[in-house]
């Protein structure tokens, strides 16, 4: 039986990493001086991922899938720096989850969550802009302007996580909680 479990484990991760890659496959992009930035709704599957398959599951399930994408749709370079972010936005909704929720999924903790997810991403990756602006030479003021030029599909990209966590969170929990206690 341990075996089953196991494989199932293993499905469930694939399938929702899939799933990412399709969601972040519809995009639209937008025009941006650092980066080949577009809109999209990954970033909410990959914060619903630790709330519906529990910390380290969704954390393998969100990186595989982000991988995927980025490598398959020629953004391969920068597929380790996308999967770090994730990951550092993972650790901050953990944290939060697990201190001020004690990892039980309310009305209000999902919220919570999915705005912890859309502002620590938008934090993450302007702090990613002004590092490399400096490593470019700008001194910090400079760096700092210009990285906020990289930013407007990544804020909204945030507005659609925010929205879409607590959306999603309730559907996508009726189906995962026929197959295994949510967050596990």
């Amino acid at each position: 039986m341990k075996q089953e479990n196991n494989t199932f484990k293993l499905i469930e991760m694939s399938l929702y990493a899939a799933l990412i890659v399709v969601a972040i496959s519809f995009k639209i992009p937008l025009p941006s001086a650092l980066s080949n930035s577009f809109v999209h709704c990954g970033n909410a599957l990959v914060a619903l991922s630790i709330l519906l398959m529990g910390f380290r599951r969704g954390l393998v399930a969100s990186s595989l899938g982000l991988f995927v994408f980025d490598v398959t749709y020629g953004y391969a370079n920068e597929a380790i720096f996308v999967v770090m972010e994730s990951v550092l936005v993972l650790l901050i909704m953990e944290g939060v989850y697990r201190t001020f929720f004690k990892r039980q999924p309310s009305q209000l903790a999902v919220l919570v969550l999915g705005l912890v997810a859309a502002i620590s991403k938008v934090v993450i990756i302007y702090w990613e802009f002004v590092i490399g602006q400096m490593f470019l030479g700008n001194p910090l003021k400079q760096a700092m302007a210009v990285a906020l030029t990289g930013m407007p599909a990544s804020v909204f990209t945030a507005i659609a996580t925010a929205i879409l966590v607590p959306l999603l969170f309730y559907p996508m929990s009726k189906i995962v909680g026929r197959y295994h206690p949510i967050g596990q």
